[in-house]
């Protein structure tokens, strides 16, 4: 698999396999302007308290939950591409209106349809960029273009990061408003995708819920499948807790300066998609159990630290779990996505989103008391011990898997 530079133009094509991965492109770079990524701890304490914002986050997730395996399903049936467009538009709208009132309430409210939208895209996208290359009958071709969307996802970071510490500065309300502009030109690009022929079925209430049941049957399906989701759910939950969470929350303790803290989050997003590209250019030598290795090793150092960080001593290491939530992403998913058949694996693929959600939440909602108590700190260790009683041995017991 090799790394170029992605062709924006292919969102012109009429070729599916093309005008898909375009769409692709421009949906990553538009859904990345996270212009609120490195400000939000500051511009959420100023308004409500740590406990509230735990809370915020854990709504978000089990909203996203909710509808995760259901969105999946719909997806599976009626088309993936309405599905994503629905995601971009609601959260769109959303980050548009999230300063209007600024109160818990109304943020736990938004918090809420952020969390459905997110659902109604997880999974979906994916599957759809999948399901095309199957169609086309170029299947090794997925890796390249979805590898190629992490790029410039990881870009996108770079730049909102940058930007958005200014922006903060300027007015805090900005950078929410500017990223739900950037979602609702994302849903524009959603419009180009070509929905891929899938071996799919008649919409009902019977089928809608054999459908979920099924496709959550495909992640466990097997012995080899059973023990890479699970590795795939553990890594996914720790690491997204911290990058949507744990990161930004003990960044904002290590680097104080709004406007410093978003130039070195871009800093940061820079080192790792080097560290993604050099990975990718060379799959000879992260191969398949390296792969494995590679996620317990990066996790354990990044987070078993915590405890003792302070200034920017702490950066590197916030870095590693940076790098373990891309390379999910970027190594892990297609992995997990080869193991799935195309008539379930949007709903299959929903159906790990939402176990890592329960993740998510278990941890976030603990930190809701842990954080008051132990300080960031101590939870960012907390979260290599967990690291080391799931990630460490689920995937030794997935090396030792016969026929992987």
């Amino acid at each position: 698999m090799s790394l170029h530079i992605p062709d924006f133009r292919l969102i012109f094509s009429k070729d599916i396999g093309e005008r898909n991965a375009g769409a692709y492109y421009f949906s990553q770079l538009f859904h990345s302007l996270i212009f609120l990524a490195p400000i939000w701890v500051p511009y959420y304490l100023a308004r409500i308290t740590a406990a509230e914002m735990s809370i915020l986050f854990v709504a978000m997730y089990l909203s996203q939950m909710f509808f995760e395996l259901p969105s999946g399903a719909l997806a599976d049936m009626i088309g993936r591409r309405q599905t994503i467009l629905w995601g971009f538009v609601v959260a769109g709208i959303s980050y548009v209106i999230y300063p209007l009132f600024p109160t818990f309430w109304w943020f736990l409210f938004l918090a809420i349809c952020m969390g459905a939208a997110d659902a109604f895209r997880s999974g979906s996208e994916e599957a759809l960029l999948y399901d095309t290359y199957i169609q086309i009958g170029d299947e090794e071709r997925f890796s390249g273009v979805y590898a190629n969307g992490n790029v410039i996802y990881q870009v996108g970071l770079i730049i909102s990061a940058a930007v958005g510490g200014i922006l903060f500065g300027i007015n805090e309300h900005v950078p929410f408003i500017l990223y739900g502009v950037s979602l609702l030109i994302g849903a524009t690009a959603a419009l180009r995708y070509i929905e891929p022929k899938i071996d799919s079925v008649k919409f009902s209430i019977s089928s809608y819920f054999s459908q979920i049941k099924l496709g959550t049957q495909e992640a466990f399906k097997s012995e080899y499948s059973k023990y890479l989701s699970l590795f795939f759910i553990f890594v996914g939950g720790i690491s997204w807790s911290s990058t949507l969470y744990f990161n930004d929350f003990i960044m904002a303790s290590l680097v104080p300066g709004d406007a410093l803290r978003g130039i070195i989050f871009a800093c940061m997003r820079i080192i790792n998609v080097l560290v993604v590209m050099i990975v990718l250019q060379n799959t000879k030598i992260f191969n398949w159990s390296r792969t494995i290795i590679f996620f317990q090793i990066i996790m354990l150092l990044g987070y078993l630290p915590g405890a003792w960080l302070y200034g920017f001593v702490g950066v590197p290491f916030v870095l590693f779990a940076q790098i373990a939530t891309t390379a999910r992403w970027v190594i892990l998913a297609p992995i997990t996505n080869k193991v799935f058949s195309s008539k379930y694996r949007a709903t299959a693929i929903s159906a790990l989103s939402l176990l890592i959600g329960v993740v998510y939440v278990a941890l976030t909602g603990a930190s809701s008391f842990l954080v008051p108590l132990l300080g960031i700190r101590v939870m960012f260790s907390l979260l290599g011990v967990i690291t080391l009683v799931t990630v460490v041995p689920i995937g030794l017991k997935l090396l030792r898997v016969p026929g992987n």
